[in-house]
């Protein structure tokens, strides 16, 4: 998949902690090979879901950044590049949500990093996004 020209989050202002309509439209009925191939969000970020046999599906992220907060939409943030293993959260017919664990990421001296994205759709193509920061602002993260 190709870098995305739309930007990379939305700042609609919310009123109340409702947060349905911030993001891509979610998408259920998910499974792990209607997510393999390769993302790219903001400032050179990548994320490749890939499959090595069996039950066994790694990732491996270039430029990821080292801060989960809004400011990763906006500013040019610390990054590194990663690998490990991911999966789906969700359990049948709840929205897509894919969880990242890092191969030796020391979270305690490094800060957190994004972690959990949600699987949605824009355009008819599926996407992969987190939420950022306040839930009563619309900031989010998205990897097309």
């Amino acid at each position: 998949m190709s870098p995305s020209s739309r930007p990379a989050h939305c700042c609609s202002g919310g009123s109340g902690s409702d947060t349905a309509g911030c993001g891509p439209a979610p998408k259920t009925e998910v499974s792990q090979a209607d997510l393999y191939g390769s993302y790219s969000g903001p400032h050179g970020a990548r994320l490749e879901l890939t499959a090595v046999g069996g039950t066994s599906v790694t990732f491996s992220v270039k430029n990821w950044p080292k801060e989960e907060g809004p400011g990763i939409l906006t500013e040019k943030v610390a990054t590194f590049d990663g690998a490990g293993a991911w999966k789906l959260l969700n359990a049948p017919g709840e929205d897509g949500e894919v969880g990242l664990v890092f191969d030796g990421l020391d979270t305690g001296a490094r800060g957190a990093t994004v972690t959990e994205l949600r699987v949605g759709e824009e355009d008819g193509r599926t996407v992969l996004f987190a939420r950022l920061g306040d839930p009563d602002v619309c900031r989010v993260l998205t990897l097309s």
